[in-house]
């Protein structure tokens, strides 16, 4: 396998390994809310805020291995109806718009992270966390997710560039 190739796909899988440590720790903190506030009748101050930035963290560095294996929602109404060759050519035309989101959306967060911690902006609650730490999660992920998108591009530019056979399907 390409180098770049295999460096996009343990990025995405390191991102997906982070996003499940992400969730265990999400599902531990809400059974500890739980027991802490029904069972010993003190609510925790810290678990409500800290979910919301788990569950934005979850989002990000999970993206590139969902949809590198295909677990995006998609609309194949059309795709369905559409030869193999012309799948592969509307994937290539979806893949490159959502790569041009992705970069984008790569760039937005990088500048709000950076904004946050140069105006060390914190959250207003009683907490006070620096909100570049949980907004550093997006653009990290979106940066895998970019890479994703590129290597995907790539991989089925060079299916174009291979000859056709009858048992060609499409590419992931």
């Amino acid at each position: 396998m390409n180098p770049f190739l295999r460096l996009c796909r343990t990025l995405g899988d390191a991102g997906f390994f982070a996003a499940l440590l992400i969730m265990v720790f999400l599902v531990a903190s809400i059974i500890w809310e739980v027991i802490s506030r029904y069972l010993l009748g003190a609510p925790t101050v810290w678990v409500t805020e800290v979910s919301g930035y788990l569950v934005s963290g979850i989002l990000f560095m999970a993206i590139a291995r969902v949809y590198r294996e295909g677990g995006h929602a998609r609309m194949s109404l059309l795709e369905g109806r559409l030869s193999i060759a012309a799948q592969n050519r509307l994937g290539l035309v979806v893949d490159g718009c959502t790569l041009v989101f992705a970069a984008f959306a790569f760039w937005a967060t990088l500048e709000l992270a950076l904004l946050s911690y140069q105006l060390n902006w914190r959250s207003s609650t009683t907490l006070a966390v620096p909100l570049y730490l949980p907004q550093a999660l997006m653009p990290a992920g979106s940066a895998i997710f970019v890479l994703e998108l590129i290597a995907q591009i790539h991989q089925k530019l060079a299916h174009f560039k291979a000859p056709a056979t009858d048992e060609d399907g499409p590419t992931p």
